[in-house]
């Protein structure tokens, strides 16, 4: 059986973009992130609040190439870009005064890729 990758545009267009700014930039974080989101939906990783709450610190930023739960807590800002998100992990985020975006909006923010974590 071949693989043949994500089927929603959107994501394929994502994975296009994320590997064009790593080859321009020579960013290979962004080749790794398309990577883990060229997974099957079922192995994109889950992450709660409460892991991005234990590996960051104040300012952090932080990539999530799935999907971003609700459970736990989080104290301090942190700019989080993931592909999907619950309601309730948008609340705990805007709460402790964090900011949730899009991963275009942070390959347009920073091409570079310096000072950004990936969290799986």
């Amino acid at each position: 059986m071949v693989r043949t990758g994500p089927t929603d545009p959107n994501t394929r267009a994502l994975i296009n973009a994320l590997k064009s700014t790593s080859n321009k930039n020579g960013a290979r974080i962004w080749k790794r992130v398309a990577e883990l989101i060229s997974r099957p939906a079922r192995m994109r990783p889950a992450v709660n609040v409460g892991k991005i709450g234990r590996y960051t610190s104040d300012g952090d930023i932080v990539v999530i190439p799935g999907k971003v739960l609700g459970s736990g807590s989080l104290t301090h800002k942190v700019t989080v870009a993931a592909l999907n998100a619950s309601v309730s992990a948008r609340s705990l985020i805007v709460d402790a005064g964090g900011v949730l975006i899009s991963i275009d909006e942070l390959l347009d923010r920073v091409p570079k890729g310096t000072g950004v974590l990936i969290i799986t």
